[in-house]
């Protein structure tokens, strides 16, 4: 007797690699659009578990603004995306798989995907002058504003 089993489709999964302005908008339209409705898996994956205003770091800088009016928790603003607070070590392009760094104990993670969305921001560029980026502040995190507020 054969006994025929039915299983459910996997649902296709997106990994989004990034929580700046990139990957959160795009997560955002992404879990508008689909998540939703239950039609897919979205994954982003972020070095912080919060998402930075970066054009108000100036204010935080020059200002007494509070830091919480320019930082919001990711799994607040993304409630059907499934947020990993981690370092990408490795993407995998044609076994569709990314390698991930978690945790206190950095074990590696890997992310199986079906559509990937990469968007790991910038580094500033000092154009090689001597001692600019060992003395500049680049403005790209909490710590550059509060280290010129100091």
């Amino acid at each position: 007797m054969i006994i025929r089993v039915t299983r459910r489709p996997r649902k296709k999964r997106i990994v989004i690699l990034g929580g700046g302005f990139g990957g959160v908008y795009a997560a955002m339209h992404l879990e508008k659009l689909l998540a939703r409705q239950g039609a897919v898996e979205i994954s982003l994956v972020s070095r912080d578990n919060f998402f930075l205003f970066t054009p108000m770091l100036h204010e935080i800088a020059a200002s007494d603004l509070e830091i919480t009016n320019i930082v919001n928790p990711l799994r607040k603003l993304l409630r059907k995306v499934e947020v990993l607070v981690g370092d990408v070590n490795q993407i995998d392009l044609a076994n569709k798989r990314v390698l991930i760094s978690r945790g206190h104990s950095n074990r590696i993670e890997q992310l199986d995907y079906d559509h990937l969305v990469i968007a790991l921001g910038s580094v500033t560029n000092f154009y090689d002058l001597p001692g600019l980026g060992e003395l500049a502040v680049a403005m790209k995190s909490l710590r550059d504003a509060i280290q010129l507020r100091a």
